[in-house]
């Protein structure tokens, strides 16, 4: 748990002040005193809180399921923008964004 709470800080790092950019860009009318990242501590108890609400209340689960991962984006995708194929047998894909085997 350590190591993955080290990779959100080292993201937050990365990527969290660019979308505040694209925030303020997009007009948005919040009060930017009050901003908070969901691992601070001011904030930390309160999600951990509401998960577990959601847990209790059955509207969040954790579940063995495929989901939609894009090789190029890094990313769980929509349902909505996947473009089913339907395959019979063995077919070897490209997938974007990663090399062809030799």
């Amino acid at each position: 748990r350590e190591q993955f709470i080290n990779q959100v800080w080292k993201w937050k790092e990365q990527y969290g002040s660019r979308i505040c950019q694209q925030l303020r860009r997009l007009a948005s009318s919040v009060d930017w005193n009050r901003e908070r990242f969901t691992m601070d501590p001011v904030c930390a108890h309160a999600v951990t809180e509401a998960f577990v609400q959601l847990h209790d209340a059955g509207l969040m689960y954790r579940d063995s399921r495929l989901i939609n991962w894009s090789c190029s984006l890094k990313s769980a995708i929509s349902d909505l923008e996947v473009d089913y194929i339907e395959l019979e047998g063995a077919d070897k894909r490209t997938v974007p964004g990663h090399p062809k085997d030799k």
